[in-house]
């Protein structure tokens, strides 16, 4: 098994990017991916009306940063629309129960993406992946995406990227805080309030160790040409466990290390 022995490779994405970030821990943030030389995948919203996303005065040169890190080669998800959560459909992940997206109708879905994608194309952005609001999707935004010409996405509990039936690439999203893992393709994924305390601290830590093997999106989505196995199955099993355990680390580390001895 290839997967088990080539050894971990990672990607850090970042969620809820809007004009309203606390741009003093953002910039903070940014120089140390600069200076580890890390390309993450940054989750924009197009035209945010959360306004539990209000952590700041709106910056007003937002769209010409957002330009500025496509052109340095860090990759753009299209995040949803408006980050407003209208039901409570947990999607094709089942998981949270909340969502901007699944369990709308097809072609209210297909408006929003639209409508979103509008915005960038009027801003000189190109939308490189989908990053769905809260995980929450269905096989309709999946078509409307399909047709609007993204076609891959970023999520999904897989121990790495994978094409699905409509040729879609993947690029699973299995954890937030960074850790070590012995094989397989890691998306960590960060919002503001994980640097909270320590949070900036244990950011530092773990991106020192972890960053010689990040790599970007795209060397991801090129590994992602392969059907999701049976071995994938086991990380939404995993998933449930650590929720199970309060995200305690012991359920990743357990089946892990079983994986990794009969690799």
């Amino acid at each position: 098994m290839n997967l088990l022995r080539r050894g971990p490779r990672y990607l850090l994405r970042f969620d809820d990017i809007c004009p309203t970030l606390d741009w003093a821990l953002w910039d903070a943030v940014e120089a140390r991916l600069i200076a580890h030389g890390v390309k993450p995948i940054l989750a924009v919203i197009p035209d945010n009306r959360d306004p539990k996303l209000l952590h700041g005065p709106a910056a007003s040169d937002f769209w010409d940063r957002v330009r500025a890190w496509q052109a340095r080669g860090w990759t753009i998800g299209l995040h949803g629309y408006q980050h407003r959560y209208v039901n409570r459909e947990p999607g094709l992940l089942k998981f949270p129960r909340k969502s901007e997206f699944a369990g709308l109708a097809p072609a209210e879905q297909r408006e929003k993406l639209a409508l979103g994608l509008e915005i960038f194309r009027r801003e000189g952005i190109r939308a490189d992946t989908w990053v769905a609001p809260s995980h929450s999707f269905d096989r309709a935004t999946l078509a409307a995406l399909r047709e609007l010409g993204i076609r891959t996405v970023s999520d999904g509990l897989a121990f790495g990227p994978f094409r699905d039936r409509d040729g879609m690439v993947w690029v699973p999203q299995q954890s937030a805080l960074m850790r070590p893992m012995p094989f397989g393709t890691w998306t960590f994924c960060y919002h503001a309030g994980d640097f909270e305390g320590d949070g900036m601290a244990r950011f530092d830590a773990a991106l020192a160790r972890l960053a010689p093997r990040m790599i970007s999106f795209e060397e991801a989505v090129a590994d992602g040409d392969r059907d999701r196995s049976a071995l994938d199955a086991l990380v939404p099993a995993a998933r449930r466990l650590a929720t199970l355990a309060r995200w305690r680390p012991v359920a990743w580390t357990g089946l892990l290390s079983l994986l990794s001895a009969l690799a």
